[in-house]
C-alpha cells in the first residue's frame, strides 16, 4: 500500500478502507502539524487543531471530489480551524508569541554574517525565534499564505484552492506579508541573505 498515489488512497479511503486514510494521514500529518504550529504559534493549540482537521477529514473523505488534491483539502480544512480560534474569545485573550524553531525550520535562518558569535547554534536560534516573531505580527491570512509557500512548496494556485481566494490574491498577500517582514527584519539590523542558507538549493529566501 506505500506505493499507492494520494488518489489510489482516497478512493480507497472512500470505500471504507481505513488502512487507506491511516496511510494518508501518516503521509501528510507531520507537514499538517508544522504548518498549524506555525501558523498557531504553540504546541498545545496545534496538538488539539490537528487532531480535529484528521477527525474531519476522516468524517468527510466521501466528500473530496479530486482525490489527488488530498494534501491541500487537508490544509484547507485546517486553517478553517485555525481561523476558527483566532475569531475565538480564547484568542483575543491569551495572545502568544511564537515558540523558537524546530531544528528542522532553522535551515530557514543562519547566524548574521557580521556578528561576532562564540555559540552559532544560539545565534540561529535566536534570528529563527526573530523570524517566528515577526511572522507573528502579521494576519493569519498573510501568515499562512507565506508559510504554505515557503515551508510548504504550495503554488499560489494550490493556496487559493486552500484559503478560498483567487491565486492573484495569495500573491498579493505575500507580497506584502514578505514586504513587512523584511521591513522589520531590516530594523534587527537582518537581511534576506542571512534567512537562508546559501548551499540549499531548495530554499526560498525570505
Amino acid at each position: 500500500m506505500d506505493s499507492l498515489s494520494d488518489t489510489e488512497l482516497v478512493a480507497l479511503s472512500q470505500q471504507g478502507d481505513l488502512e487507506a486514510f491511516n496511510r494518508l494521514i501518516r503521509k501528510w500529518d507531520a507537514g499538517l502539524y508544522r504548518f498549524v504550529r506555525r501558523t498557531m504559534g504553540n504546541a498545545e493549540d496545534a496538538q488539539d487543531i490537528v487532531q480535529e482537521a484528521l477527525l474531519k477529514a476522516f468524517r468527510n473523505i466521501g466528500r473530496l471530489r479530486d482525490p489527488a488534491k488530498f494534501r491541500a483539502w487537508l490544509h484547507h480544512i485546517a486553517l478553517n480551524l485555525c481561523r476558527d480560534w483566532y475569531r475565538s474569545p480564547r484568542a483575543r485573550a491569551d495572545a502568544r508569541s511564537y515558540e523558537e524553531g524546530t531544528p528542522e525550520e532553522l535551515r530557514y535562518v543562519q547566524a548574521r554574517g557580521d556578528a561576532v558569535a562564540t555559540d552559532a547554534r544560539a545565534e540561529r536560534s535566536s534570528t529563527a525565534d526573530l523570524l517566528h516573531r515577526v511572522l507573528g505580527q502579521l494576519s493569519v491570512e498573510q501568515r499562512s499564505a507565506i508559510l504554505l509557500r515557503e515551508y510548504h512548496g504550495f503554488t499560489s494556485e494550490e493556496i487559493g484552492q486552500i484559503t478560498g481566494v483567487p491565486a492573484a490574491t495569495v500573491r498579493t498577500r505575500i507580497f506584502y506579508g514578505l514586504r513587512t517582514v523584511r521591513k522589520i527584519l531590516a530594523e534587527q539590523g537582518i537581511t534576506s541573505a542571512s534567512l537562508y542558507r546559501q548551499n540549499d538549493r531548495t530554499d526560498r529566501p525570505i
